[in-house]
């Protein structure tokens, strides 16, 4: 049910959701002062939100930032929490289609190849909810296909794909880590936006790790005059993703999760 309702609550948060109603109040209000209101709001959401520089502002202010692990720290597993790693199949079955977040098991790639841990657990499960939101990414096992294709031993690739969220991210990583009696830190890969809930469920869940911050939105290098003064619907998306994961940091802490 928590779940449901989370994925309602996202939709109506999502900026996209607040233009259209904005743009219906302005379109069919036959009050002028609630029309012009709506107006000028839409106008300056899209201004605003569509900016770069507002939204890069935004993305610095609350991402955590990336630490650097010494090649001579070793962890027994680095935990990859799953969301937007992986696309549905298009046309090709045999294909896989990495996502905007694939950043995370990239790293993790490379945390191996180097020797810093020396397994790799995926942690997510299905996201469906009957027809009102299908997910068809088989996530998990295709994640740890790749992994396989990327040179990573079968045997060091663990996976848990119940989870559907990040508190159940936590609970099923804890139960699996305690199974194979491991107490030493796990390094803890998630994307920069998404770390301060992600920590502060395992915090909750009293598992022992260091975070490793991967897929950053923010942009370090400087940024342009035209990309400072043109909105753009990608600032639009990723201020959805900003927005979305602060609301539902702030669930959390009120339902106990975080």
């Amino acid at each position: 049910m928590f779940f449901t309702l989370s994925k309602i609550i996202d939709f109506i948060l999502l900026p996209i959701t607040w233009l259209i109603a904005l743009g219906v109040i302005t379109i069919i209000s036959k009050n002028k002062k609630i029309k012009k209101r709506a107006g000028i709001t839409l106008l300056g959401l899209l201004i605003l939100g569509g900016n770069a520089y507002i939204v890069n502002k935004c993305f610095s202010m609350y991402e955590l930032p990336q630490t650097t692990v010494s090649k001579k720290t070793h962890y027994p597993v680095a935990v990859i929490l799953g969301g937007g790693m992986i696309r549905a199949n298009q046309e090709d079955k045999n294909r896989i289609n990495v996502g905007e977040s694939a950043d995370r098991f990239m790293q993790a790639v490379l945390l191996y190849k180097q020797g810093t841990v020396s397994r790799i657990l995926i942690t997510g499960g299905n996201t469906s909810i009957g027809q009102l939101k299908i997910d068809e990414s088989n996530e998990t096992s295709q994640v740890k296909r790749l992994l396989i294709e990327l040179g990573i031993p079968k045997d060091s690739i663990l996976t848990e794909n119940e989870a559907k969220n990040t508190h159940e991210n936590a609970v099923y990583t804890k139960r699996l880590l305690n199974s194979l009696q491991i107490k030493s830190p796990v390094l803890l890969i998630t994307s920069a936006y998404h770390m301060r809930r992600a920590a502060a469920c395992f915090e909750k869940e009293q598992i022992k790790f260091i975070p490793y911050v991967v897929d950053s939105k923010k942009k370090d290098t400087p940024l342009g005059i035209l990309e400072c003064i043109t909105p753009t619907e990608r600032e639009l998306t990723k201020l959805s993703y900003l927005i979305q994961e602060i609301c539902g940091y702030a669930i959390y802490r009120i339902m106990g999760y975080a």
